[in-house]
């Protein structure tokens, strides 16, 4: 019954309700042993995080809560382990963007100096700290977009499941702010969806101005497939180079049993000072 209760304070249904004011508010009246099952409860009833299926189909309400945070704690050490070990090292300072409920983060702090995990949730970012709390990872609330860290302060910039749910304009100003949060050299991977088979790009979901595509432009969670091509000129044209977009499956990676196993990363850099320097002479001579 309670998880019904809290469903009908925040708003079931809704795909950003752990953004409300309503959800950060439970956190600070809840006493602080009771905050690691609300957070359960809650991820529960987002449409994201936890949810039903024939394995845990079985189970009582409060082991489906604990079997989920396994599952998604697992599945998330295994993104970590097979394709961001590589660029993961204890010396280096980085962000998860859009880091949900924290477990991916939690998995890649412990192979980094500082992780700041960052969402524009406040909701999801107390059921993080509940679940997914570690001594070098801080959790930081985005507000219009703008990474709340200084200028050339991070070394790395990762985001998963992430992009493909933005506009264009809402990537350029991602992008922006990755390149600003960067020190030269730096390195952003992101997880993309290309050429997606049954998803739509943004410019087809905005052409569709009957009643149910412009409820489901307003309402509904957007799953943008785009182009390599497009992809591409949107990551230079923010100002990084190197730029290398791999389908996950073919990078040597074992199955994930994740639905990104066939979807593609795309990694490139921020310019060293050498090779910006270098570049703004040749645009000026």
């Amino acid at each position: 019954m309670r998880q019904f209760i809290v469903a009908g304070i925040v708003g079931f249904g809704s795909q950003n309700f752990l953004g409300a004011r309503w959800v950060e508010s439970l956190f600070r009246i809840s006493p602080e042993d009771r905050r690691r099952r609300l957070a359960l409860e809650l991820l529960a009833l987002s449409p994201h995080y936890f949810y039903r299926t024939p394995a845990n189909a079985q189970l009582d309400h409060r082991s489906f809560l604990e079997a989920e945070c396994v599952r998604n704690r697992t599945s998330r050490q295994k993104i970590v382990d097979l394709i961001l070990a590589p660029y993961l090292l204890p010396s280096l300072v980085g962000i998860d963007y859009g880091c949900g409920p924290g477990f991916m983060a939690r998995a890649a702090a412990a192979r980094l100096k500082t992780l700041y995990a960052i969402d524009i949730s406040a909701g999801v970012l107390a059921c993080a700290k509940a679940v997914n709390s570690a001594p070098n990872l801080e959790f930081k609330l985005v507000r219009d977009g703008k990474i709340p860290l200084p200028a050339a302060s991070v070394d790395l910039v990762y985001s998963f499941a992430v992009v493909q749910h933005v506009t264009n304009d809402v990537f350029k100003g991602m992008l922006a702010e990755w390149h600003r949060a960067l020190r030269p050299g730096g390195t952003i991977l992101c997880h993309v969806a290309i050429d997606e088979e049954g998803w739509q790009t943004e410019a087809q979901k905005r052409a569709d101005r009957s009643l149910a595509g412009r409820i489901k432009w307003r309402f509904g969670l957007h799953c943008f497939s785009r182009s390599e091509g497009d992809l591409s000129s949107l990551i230079q044209e923010a100002g990084f180079d190197d730029l290398k977009i791999m389908k996950i499956r073919e990078m040597g990676v074992h199955r994930l049993d994740d639905d990104i196993d066939h979807q593609y990363l795309c990694i490139a850099r921020k310019p060293s000072a050498a090779v910006a320097e270098n570049r703004v002479l040749a645009e000026t001579t």
